[in-house]
């Protein structure tokens, strides 16, 4: 009798163990488990289907065309066999054939793997200024397109830029505020060849800071012909609080300059006992 009841609990026992080992499998691994490279189902959608973008300006001054990636992927377990997808400019494109290039006309996604790309130029000295284009590609991926992002969107923007001939077309004075809220006391000038600037950070120096200004020297300002700026350190103010003086201030900074329409942007730090205070200044402002 004991005999008997040790079998029984070994079976018990045993039975117990097995079931243990047994795996539930999860709809994940009951898919991959059992798919069919052949035959498995997948969708093909467009990567960053919206997307803008804009020219630029190279350092001589001229536009730059805008390069980018057409991509799209699979969704699905990767393939036996190389997957082709095809585009197709929409009609409602406004981005004309002749502005623009792509690498070619296909996508091939290779077996194996699940995406794939082709590159895109947007030709600038093609399209119109400051007018904003669309691109609109269809794929055609033999019936394997996905019920979303199987278009792509983008936007084309050639900014409008009006090179600098003459540095006397940004000289004056200037209205509008820097980002601490203070009316700017911006002023431009030449001296010599020498693009020149006065005035910045003054409301903040005298009323936030406190401080009172003894001297305050211009300086020269580099205006490159890609329509950005830079101000190299230079020395620029004396102070005194409270009757005070105080170390000697620099500033330096960079920004852009739009000759179209008259306007700069100039983001600055000044220096004071061989560090910048940790404040920034942006001064967005337009020729009166």
């Amino acid at each position: 009798m004991k005999n008997i009841i040790r079998y029984v609990l070994i079976f018990v026992i045993g039975g117990l163990v097995l079931s243990s080992c047994e795996e539930t499998l999860s709809n994940w691994d009951a898919m991959t488990n059992s798919y069919d490279k052949n035959n498995a189902t997948y969708y093909i959608q467009f990567l960053n289907a919206t997307a803008s973008y804009e020219t630029a300006i190279d350092p001589a001054g001229q536009p730059t065309n805008i390069e980018t990636t057409v991509g799209v992927a699979l969704l699905g377990a990767p393939q036996a066999t190389d997957v082709t997808v095809n585009l197709v400019a929409d009609p409602s494109s406004t981005l004309t054939s002749d502005m623009y290039t792509l690498s070619s006309s296909t996508i091939t996604i290779p077996a194996g793997k699940t995406s794939g790309s082709v590159q895109m130029t947007a030709i600038a000295d093609k399209m119109p200024e400051d007018e904003t284009l669309k691109l609109v590609l269809n794929m055609d991926a033999g019936g394997a397109e996905a019920s979303s992002a199987n278009q792509l969107n983008y936007d084309m923007l050639r900014i409008k830029f009006c090179p600098l001939t003459d540095l006397n077309e940004l000289v004056g004075a200037w209205t509008g505020f820097d980002s601490w809220n203070y009316p700017t006391e911006v002023i431009t000038f030449l001296e010599g060849e020498k693009f020149m600037i006065d005035g910045l950070g003054v409301g903040w120096m005298t009323d936030w800071w406190g401080e009172i200004v003894i001297t305050q020297t211009p300086v020269e300002v580099t205006m490159n012909p890609d329509g950005t700026l830079v101000i190299e350190e230079q020395p620029y103010m004396t102070t005194t609080w409270n009757g005070d003086p105080q170390p000697a201030y620099s500033v330096e900074g960079t920004g852009k300059w739009d000759n179209c329409k008259k306007t700069l942007i100039i983001d600055y730090v000044f220096i004071q006992g061989g560090g910048p205070l940790n404040y920034e200044f942006i001064e967005n402002i337009t020729l009166k």
